[in-house]
C-alpha cells in the first residue's frame, strides 16, 4: 500500500514540476523518476561490487532492466494502452542499445574495470545532456 500511495504522489509531484517549469513530463521522466528509482539497484550493485560479488551485481542489474523493459511497460500498457512517438524516443533506444552493448562486451570479456564503468558513465551523461539539450 506504502508503495502505491508512493508511486501516487511522485506521479503528481513530477506532473506538477513539470507543469511549474513549462517542461515535458518526459523529460521529468527520464530525469528525475528514472534517476530516483534506480538508486536502489545502485546501492544493491555497489555494495555486491565491494563485497567481491561482480555475479549478483551484474545480475542485479540486468534483473532490473528486464523487468521494468517488460513487467513495468508491460503492465502500464495493460492499465492503460498507449500511443508510442517513435522518432521522438529514438536516440533513447539506441542508447539504450549501444549501454547493453557495452554491457554485454564487458561481462564477456570480464573487463570490470574502472575504465569500463567510466565509460557507462560518459554514455549516461552523453544520454542526460541530449535530453537537456532537447527542451
Amino acid at each position: 500500500i506504502l508503495v502505491i500511495v508512493g508511486a501516487h504522489f511522485t506521479v503528481e509531484s513530477a506532473s506538477e514540476i513539470a507543469r511549474d517549469f513549462g517542461i515535458s513530463e518526459w523529460i521529468i521522466g527520464i530525469i528525475m523518476i528514472s534517476l530516483g528509482t534506480s538508486l536502489p539497484e545502485l546501492v544493491v550493485s555497489i555494495s555486491a561490487a565491494m563485497k567481491g560479488k561482480v555475479d549478483m551485481a551484474i545480475g542485479n542489474i540486468i534483473g532490473s532492466n528486464m523487468a521494468n523493459t517488460t513487467v513495468v511497460l508491460g503492465a502500464a500498457a495493460l492499465v492503460n494502452p498507449m500511443a508510442i512517438n517513435a522518432p521522438m524516443y529514438f536516440f533513447d533506444i539506441a542508447t539504450m542499445i549501444v549501454a547493453t552493448l557495452l554491457l554485454v562486451f564487458i561481462t564477456a570479456n570480464k573487463l570490470y574495470t574502472k575504465s569500463a564503468g567510466i565509460s557507462l558513465i560518459i554514455i549516461l551523461g552523453l544520454f542526460l545532456n541530449n535530453t537537456i539539450q532537447s527542451i
